[in-house]
Parts: C-alpha cells; structure tokens; sequence
C-alpha cells in the first residue's frame, strides 16, 4: 500500500520534531555550557524646552513656555492706558433721554457699571455721559475718564 506524498511529509516533520529537542538537550548536557546574554545598555533620553524651536505637541494653545514680562520693568505704559486701549465703541442706541452704548460686549447706561473683558483679564468701567458720536467712561476707582469715539462712518 501507497502512502501519499502529503502524509509522507508529515510524518517526516513529525519525527524530526520530536528528535530536534532531544538532541539540544544532549548537546547542553555535553558542553554545560548557558550561553552569558549582557544586559540591554539603558539609554537616557535628553530634552530641550527652545521656545524657539516649536510648540507643545500635545497643548498647542499652552501659554506656559511663553516668556513672562516683569511688569515693573516697562516703566513707559501706564496700565489704565493699555487697558482704555482695548476698550471699543461699537454704538450707541435710544431715545435721547434713555440712551445705550455698546462697549466691547456690553451694553450700558449712564451711571452703570460693567465688567468687560479686556485681553486677558476684566476691567470695571463706569459710564459717566453718552454724547452723540461718543462715550466717557472711567475705570472703577481710578480718577481717569477717558472719551471712546465711534469710528468714522457709523
């Protein structure tokens, strides 16, 4: 009786598995040798924080590697008037007796107070008068009153 070729072969990969760790054992045993492996050399990974080259991949609106001013040192802007400086006029509404002014986001009245953001922080501005073509306000606690204009064309 014929065997075919296939279990043939698997009959050849059988017995040759079953010989292979036989004879790793025997030849172990003969050498008693146990192959010495190194440990794997530990490599240190280094950073570099250069505001320079990038952002934060992972926070990329991060104001955290900005560099911070001292504001003591910048002796020639007054802080009223950075902050008048991004104060808008964006219009004024009413009757005449009961007039509005929009200012930035807010809408106010004379002799209310608001609190309208101004870059990153909130001022507090009292409005004194509304006139035609402008508005004066003033911060709150501060002895400055400042005229906000309507830009030209409105």
């Amino acid at each position: 009786m014929k065997t075919p070729a296939s279990s043939l072969i698997f009959q050849c990969a059988a017995s040759l598995l079953l010989c292979v760790p036989g004879a790793l054992a025997q030849a172990g045993r003969e050498t008693n040798a146990v192959p010495h492996v190194a440990p794997p050399a530990v490599v240190r990974s280094i950073f570099t924080d250069d505001l320079q080259a990038g952002k934060d991949p992972f926070f990329p609106r991060s104001v955290r590697r900005q560099p911070v001013v001292d504001i003591a040192s910048v002796t020639n802007v007054t802080p009223s008037s950075t902050l008048f400086s991004q104060l808008t006029l964006k219009g004024i509404s009413g009757t005449k007796g009961q007039r509005l002014a929009l200012i930035n986001s807010a809408t106010m009245g004379v002799g209310e107070h608001a609190e309208i953001r101004s870059g990153a922080q909130f001022v507090k501005i009292l409005c004194r008068e509304i006139r035609d073509g402008s508005v004066l306000i003033e911060l709150v606690g501060g002895t400055e009153v400042r005229e906000l204009k309507l830009r030209d064309g409105i």
